[in-house]
């Protein structure tokens, strides 16, 4: 558009106040004119026209921006995946607790303070499993939230209609190799199949009064 056109006219030569910036120093990573390039600073480093930089850098941040939003999508399902398993932990949690309340009930004045102690167990246990599971939501929250701002940030470097001027931003901040990094970061940490089960907390009520102070859950089916 015209006013981008105009702007252009004014990326011009530091070295050289009337050459236009129309080549790009590969060594040097930096925008330059043509008579850096013959007779200044760049004429022993090999350049490429600006617009084929332009276009290679624009391609390989589209592609890394492609790569970042497939990506965030799938943290965000192992996000609600590990949110279902922490509400199945509390549900088994709340289910075996009462399960076992209702057999101490009929042995209440021997079984009180046994009953607190394995209460305290499940509870323990259930704590120590969904925090666990938060922990792991809030590291895959965190590189969420890193994600999606470096996508942000992508995004605006995207709309830079001047060439050298997107170039510049774009390897000043180093924006392909954070967005490379970023789509490396391992998210393979889960938890493993049947974490969320608490079953194992149950017990057989079937003992002689003299043994309820022994009772402890059962291990076996």
């Amino acid at each position: 558009r015209p006013l981008h056109a105009k702007a252009e006219q004014h990326l011009m030569c530091e070295e050289h106040e009337d050459e236009r910036i129309n080549i790009y120093c590969l060594r040097c990573e930096a925008p330059t004119c043509s008579l850096c390039k013959v007779f200044g600073a760049h004429k022993d480093c090999e350049v490429a026209p600006l617009p084929a930089v332009y276009q290679r850098q624009k391609s390989e941040l589209s592609d890394g921006i492609a790569m970042l939003v497939a990506g965030n999508d799938r943290i965000q399902a192992i996000i609600t995946q590990m949110e279902e398993i922490c509400h199945t932990i509390e549900e088994n949690g709340r289910r075996q607790k009462q399960h076992l309340g209702l057999r101490f009930d009929s042995l209440y004045s021997i079984l009180e303070e046994r009953k607190k102690e394995l209460l305290q167990s499940i509870a323990r246990e259930q704590e120590a499993k969904v925090q666990r599971v938060r922990g792991l939501i809030r590291q895959y929250g965190d590189h969420l939230e890193a994600s999606s701002k470096l996508v942000e940030s992508a995004i605006q470097a995207m709309e830079e209609p001047q060439m050298a001027v997107y170039l510049q931003q774009l390897l000043g901040v180093c924006l392909p190799c954070r967005i490379t990094d970023m789509s490396k970061v391992s998210m393979s940490s889960r938890p493993e199949p049947g974490y969320e089960n608490m079953d194992h907390f149950s017990i057989n009520v079937d003992y002689v009064a003299e043994m309820l102070r022994t009772i402890e859950f059962q291990t076996g089916a």
